[in-house]
């Protein structure tokens, strides 16, 4: 949900019809506002940084040495990790009066070190080759520049290109000295932010060599691709912010901070991870530079041609240090590879979750509940989970229930549990300043509350009013918020509720910005400015540590949150916050999905419908059509909305919405399938299309269609009034990739293609050489469907081939881990000009899978077969029936009734 400008907007919202406006974007600084960021962008002229050879040092993955220029010393290490990823650190000397913070709650593992290969420290530079002899480093001494090359010994990244280092040092505070503007104190609004060591702040330049196109730092309401802001706009802000109706293709701050950027061409991927919790501005641009002052390093490492191409971004930080991971590739899924090493993957999440979810500010009562869970099953529409929001509390105090409006809690989610459904109940971070409210005491009694510089609890306003907020870098916060999640003590409460932690940006309806005052204190004497942008981070990860310990970890929590940072995809699905029911919205989707998605937060999703405001049908229906093809699926709506439960709405609207739905549901073994993928190779299930078709550069700017995996092209029509789109087939490197209609089974054909879309209609495309899992019985719940039969959908490529697996287990519990789980591999081959054979085979896992396979679905067949027959182990030959569409050229191969558990082939006979 959303909050105002002020801790009286929602009494004002609850009294008035909701009136949909836009961000009040004068709540929200801009860099000219800020002292950092407006200095760090006037840099013009190289701030003069050398490296002082005579301080070199070298001790097996570090090597170190001093930077100096007029009017600074800093210490640079190069530090060599596993699967070619370099760390490149600028802090200052040991001599400084405080220690710079370092987010090492971000990383998924301490990141490991691998000893360098070699180092040959010369007069001008420094060669630094890694372990693994991948990546290699070399560091000029003057000026100062450090360039990443890499295993094709291509430069790829470069720090201080354009000499924009900048670090300021902590200070004590001289009497009668002069410091610039903002420098111990800032002024906005009516808030003033003391700086207690003065201006801290850090930045430098960070080029992608012989790039155009970068994409990531999410989270921003703006195009895929990163734009050009120098000169144009605002840096893209980093700062996690509660934002009242986002504007869309704006680089204002937003939920979700992720400081990561992926730079791509044509069969090069690059990435640089910017390690650093404060608030954060980027300038980028893509740019042409002629050789000119680096031209030796350019004719030395990509050729003597007059004019190299590279993507520039430069990184300005409130606080912190310079910390920078580049990840080297060489192609996408090796950069991704690489970054989910160090910041981790989402665990394997629980099958329902990937279902649907119905959410609203608030369902009323258990009644109303019970009528949205009847609904469903009496309009024939699956769905996994009813959301209750902050009204289902008591008086806001969370863990607590309204007594009249929901008295007997467990037999609410008891009946909704019957069909295999679960619930979800809000949880936030602010804690209502009541002594008779037994969260609040407790805190307050063990002092788990973050500070003010005197030593009290700070205190803003949120939904209760007065609140004060947890600090989750207390370890002992961390141990009671915990406890509390047990069900002896969060009454009402089963493993079949789950939890949402909202407004954990921090939201302070009266703090700057409706967030928190930087000088606030959290354990261990932490600023919040050098924090602030994982603070939701850490509080997802304590709700998860309690949900993981209300059943002894057999269990696996879904926890779904709108603040997010470095790590935050271990414990959380993210939603893009408080969208608007306008197709701008709806368009806008797609890129801040794709942005998470390739930022290592593959768990995400869009409001459907959007959150404020009534969508008319056709915008209700798209959207729906839209979600139903990005991983997390949810609707939601504001209280002062029209209620939008999907039987509400005319017979046709009602249609669209059960066929997006139902579609959503025969995919979810295809679903489960990538999202286990993922948590082994951290690739997300929802995919830019370059990440299927490396060598492509014409689709680089692509944002209107995606990969689901790497076997659904989804082009789903975000535009009002549009019934006719263009959808791009990427036809592969060899140009012989196939592409059939996802429907009809049809061949598509043509590179760029003209597609009737009507309401009813939404344009997919199964790709050649893929085999899809899917679940062809719908039921009420992705629960109840767990261990339904299979039909599979093979699509031939250009030689008559085609690969897919499929992951299953329990849905539920961690038991997988201990071998509980089954993955199954399936083949289909031309093995001459007369037969073909579907192979299955059981490739992984003990688990007793009931799941069998009741359908294939062969597109691309060329002519009628003579016969089919299986051969299962051993067991004779049998004949299968078929039937054979000559217009479609789809071949269906009816009851083979052979168990993903065990091997089988089926002989087919042209």
């Amino acid at each position: 949900m959303t909050v105002g400008s002020s801790w009286i907007v929602p009494l004002v919202l609850l009294a008035a019809p909701l009136a949909v406006e836009t961000v009040k974007r004068e709540d929200f600084k801009t860099c000219d506002q800020i002292a950092f960021c407006k200095q760090h962008r006037a840099i013009s002229e190289p701030t003069g940084y050398e490296l002082l050879a005579d301080s070199i040092a070298h001790s097996g993955a570090v090597w170190s040495a001093n930077l100096q220029n007029s009017q600074n010393t800093l210490k640079l290490k190069v530090i060599g990790l596993a699967d070619s990823t370099v760390r490149v650190q600028i802090d200052e000397p040991e001599t400084a009066i405080r220690k710079r913070y370092v987010p090492n709650p971000s990383f998924v593992a301490v990141p490991e070190e691998l000893a360098f290969e070699s180092v040959e420290n010369g007069a001008q530079e420094a060669k630094i080759v890694g372990g693994n002899k991948k990546v290699k480093v070399v560091v000029s001494y003057k000026p100062f520049i450090v360039n990443i090359f890499n295993e094709l010994d291509e430069l790829v990244a470069q720090v201080n290109r354009d000499g924009k280092l900048k670090v300021e040092e902590f200070r004590t505070k001289e009497e009668g000295k002069e410091y610039p503007d903002g420098f111990w104190e800032e002024r906005f609004k009516g808030f003033t932010d003391h700086k207690q060591h003065g201006s801290s702040s850090v930045g430098v330049d960070i080029s992608f060599v012989n790039f155009k196109t970068a994409y990531g730092l999410p989270e921003h309401a703006d195009a895929f691709a990163l734009r050009n802001t120098v000169g144009n706009t605002d840096p893209y802000r980093l700062y996690n912010l509660d934002v009242f109706e986002y504007e869309l293709n704006n680089p204002m701050a937003l939920y979700v901070s992720i400081p990561y950027i992926l730079a791509h061409r044509a069969n090069r991927s690059v990435g640089a991870l910017w390690f650093n919790a404060a608030e954060t501005w980027v300038d980028t641009q893509s740019s042409v530079t002629s050789k000119g002052l680096f031209g030796k390093m350019f004719d030395k490492v990509v050729g003597a041609g007059d004019n190299v191409p590279h993507f520039d971004a430069h990184f300005m930080s409130e606080s912190g240090l310079v910390d920078i991971f580049f990840f080297v590739g060489p192609t996408v899924k090796d950069v991704q590879r690489q970054n989910a090493k160090l910041t981790g993957t989402t665990p394997l999440p629980p099958l329902f979750s990937i279902g649907y979810h119905q959410c609203r500010w608030n369902y009323n009562d258990e009644q109303d509940v019970a009528a949205v869970n009847k609904g469903f099953d009496d309009h024939d529409m699956p769905m996994d989970v009813i959301w209750l929001d902050i009204e289902h509390t008591d008086g806001k105090k969370y863990f607590t229930w309204d007594k009249h409006k929901f008295p007997t809690p467990n037999d609410m989610v008891d009946k909704v549990a019957e069909n295999g459904r679960k619930m979800v109940t809000i949880v936030d971070p602010h804690i209502k300043k009541d002594d008779g409210y037994y969260v609040y005491k407790d805190a307050k009694d063990k002092g788990l509350f973050v500070k003010r510089t005197d030593g009290s609890n700070f205190e803003g306003h949120c939904w209760p009013g007065a609140s004060e907020y947890l600090d989750f870098w207390h370890p002992d916060t961390r141990s009671y918020w915990k406890d509390q999640f047990s069900f002896d003590r969060y009454v009402g409460s089963s493993s079949n509720l789950h939890i949402w932690n909202d407004m954990n940006e921090p939201s302070v309806f009266s703090g700057p910005e409706i967030t928190m005052d930087k000088e606030s204190i959290h354990y261990g004497g932490i600023e919040h400015r050098e924090v602030h942008n994982m603070y939701g981070m850490m509080y997802t990860s304590a709700t998860f540590d309690g949900l993981m310990a209300r059943t002894g970890g057999k269990e696996r929590p879904f926890i779904l949150s709108r603040a997010g940072f470095i790590g935050t995809q271990r414990t959380a699905a993210i939603w893009t916050g408080d969208n608007t029911a306008d197709w701008g919205h709806l368009e806008i989707a797609a890129p801040m999905t794709l942005s998470l998605s390739i930022a290592g937060v593959p768990f995400v999703g869009a409001d459907v419908g959007g959150f404020f405001g009534n969508p008319d049908e056709q915008l209700l229906s798209r959207w729906y059509q839209t979600g139903a093809f990005q991983p997390f699926f949810r609707a939601h709506a504001h209280i002062d909305t029209r209620r939008r439960e999907p039987w509400l709405f005319s017979e046709q609207t009602q249609g669209i919405i059960r066929e997006a739905l139902r579609t959503r549901y025969a995919l979810l073994p295809y679903w489960y399938t990538l999202f286990q993928q993922h948590t082994e190779t951290g690739v997300p299930p929802m995919r830019p299309l370059f990440y299927e078709f490396e060598n492509d550069d014409s689709l680089l700017e692509e944002q209107k269609q995606w990969m689901v995996g790497n076997g659904i092209l989804a082009r789903p029509v975000v535009e009002k009034d549009t019934f006719n789109v263009q959808v791009k087939l990427p036809r592969g490197e060899h140009k012989n990739e196939r592409w059939y209609e996802w429907v009809s089974g049809a061949e598509a054909r043509g590179e760029s293609i003209y597609v009737d879309a009507p309401i009813t209609f939404t344009p997919v495309y199964q790709r050649g050489g893929t085999i899809i899992p899917t679940w062809q019985r719908i039921r009420r719940s992705a629960t109840l469907m767990r261990d339904d039969p299979l039909t599979l959908f093979v699509a031939l490529n250009s030689e008559g081939n085609s690969k897919g697996e499929i992951y299953m287990d329990d849905g539920q519990t961690h038991d997988y881990q201990s071998g509980k789980f089954v993955k199954a591999s399936f083949t289909y081959k031309k093995e001459s000009s007369t037969t073909a054979v579907l192979e299955g085979e059981h490739v992984g896992g003990n688990f007793a899978a009931k799941n069998w396979v009741e359908r294939v679905v062969v597109r691309g067949v060329e002519s009628s077969p003579k016969k089919v027959e299986i051969t299962r182990v051993s067991d004779p030959v049998q004949p299968l029936e078929f039937s054979y569409d000559r217009d479609s050229k789809v071949l269906v191969i009816r009851k083979p009734e052979a168990l993903i558990t065990s091997s089988f082939k089926i002989h087919v006979e042209f």
